[in-house]
């Protein structure tokens, strides 16, 4: 049984960026057997961000396979999705990236 995906709190993706600070990204990741190493295994990868752009802040979540950081993975090996930009989104966001996830462990 697969365990569930941690989402933070809104509140805490805002971090200190209402009062001159940055949003606080949240990285995770799940294996096959979260009781094996990774290496060797296939690694499903997630984020959930804030962007603001131009006054406007956008809720965001992206998926990615493989032991590259979000940083480094080509553009191309990442799935994005846009939400509202408030608390009650992340329901949504977390039953998006858990049916991405299902969806990537589910192919062989």
């Amino acid at each position: 049984m697969r365990q569930d995906l941690f989402i933070p709190l809104f509140e805490w993706l805002i971090g200190g960026s209402r009062i001159g600070g940055s949003y606080n990204p949240y990285y995770g990741s799940q294996t096959e057997d979260p009781a094996k190493a990774a290496w060797g295994q296939r690694i499903f990868n997630y984020t959930v961000y804030i962007e603001k752009i131009d006054d406007t802040e956008y809720l965001r979540a992206a998926v990615w396979s493989g032991l590259r950081a979000f940083q480094s993975c080509p553009e191309e090996e990442i799935t994005r999705a846009a939400f509202d930009c408030e608390a009650d989104s992340l329901p949504q966001v977390e039953a998006w990236l858990t049916a991405q996830r299902d969806a990537f462990f589910a192919e062989p």
